[in-house]
């Protein structure tokens, strides 16, 4: 870089800070959800964005150098808030006017060809970005369904069992447990659909993973009593307690499958383990089986 670009890039660079802030003031206040949003998740790229714009409107960079940081803005507005393609575009206006009213409150004043290459940098990047956010959008709902298609087999296996338990028997005890293991297998059936249906209808940016407080080593348990049932196998659970917040369905499908998969892939004489541990601030569900070894496809 040149001594005067040095210098301007030096200029533009030194009011990230209140070029950030005065975007985040704005985003919180005009955008629907955003105030919501934990600040990590709403600031997100902004900050290096903004310094690939420095370079860009000093003319140090193309406006297409930065397609790929807005892109990655545009997905992460697509899996983690509720904004929509509009608030998308919304928060790019933001951020220009946020840019050139801290720039003109700096005493900076720019050339027409920084004002045009600015202009085309940002026009770039929330073309990229809304790329981004369609793209995540289509994945999610592909991931979404067949994740859900996938997953409801293992309660209607477990429903099936305990029907077919309940007519073989005349065990009063044995039937009413079954009879309780087929309304809760249904109750989650219930919720699956529902959740189909309301990702069916949902628009386009509404879509976000809804977090509840949950406790790890129950959700696991529930896991293990539903695929023992199904498989016959025996599963040991251990391991402790760890409460936090999750999305509580899909996180015990995935343990779900984790079990199906260990049942599958083990011999059928042996037990499967599956331990809940606290590790370095972050939850680990490990599951052990025995078996012969998979190649590696």
């Amino acid at each position: 870089m040149s001594a005067p670009h040095t210098l301007r890039f030096e200029q533009l660079a030194a009011t990230k800070d209140a070029v950030l802030a005065a975007w985040l003031d704005q985003v919180r206040s005009e955008i629907p959800y955003a105030a919501s949003v934990p600040l990590p998740s709403l600031v997100n790229t902004m900050p290096l964005f903004f310094e690939h714009l420095v370079e860009t409107t000093v003319g140090e960079a193309a406006a297409f150098d930065h397609a790929t940081l807005a892109s990655e803005h545009g997905g992460q507005r697509a899996r983690v808030t509720r904004f929509n393609a509009g608030s998308i575009v919304h928060e790019f206006q933001l951020f220009r006017s946020a840019v050139l009213a801290t720039w003109h409150g700096a005493g900076i004043a720019l050339e027409l060809d920084e004002v045009e290459r600015l202009n085309k940098a940002i026009d770039v990047a929330l073309r990229a970005s809304l790329t981004g956010f369609s793209d995540s959008q289509v994945q999610i709902r592909e991931q979404f369904f067949s994740a859900l298609t996938h997953d409801m087999r293992t309660p209607l296996a477990a429903a099936s069992v305990a029907v077919n338990v309940i007519h073989a028997t005349s065990d009063p005890e044995r039937v009413r447990r079954m009879a309780e293991v087929a309304m809760r297998q249904h109750a989650r059936l219930e919720t699956m659909m529902c959740d189909l249906l309301d990702m069916m209808v949902l628009e386009a940016g509404t879509t976000m993973i809804e977090l509840a407080s949950t406790e790890l080593y129950e959700l696991a348990g529930d896991a293990v009593a539903s695929v023992a049932l199904t498989s016959g196998r025996e599963i040991v659970l251990g391991g402790q307690r760890i409460p936090g917040r999750w999305h509580a369905a899909a996180l015990r499908r995935a343990i779900e499958n984790l079990l199906i998969n260990a049942v599958k892939y083990s011999d059928k004489d042996t037990s499967i383990e599956i331990l809940v541990l606290a590790r370095d601030g972050s939850a680990t569900v490990a599951v052990t089986n025995t078996g012969p070894v998979l190649s590696h496809c």
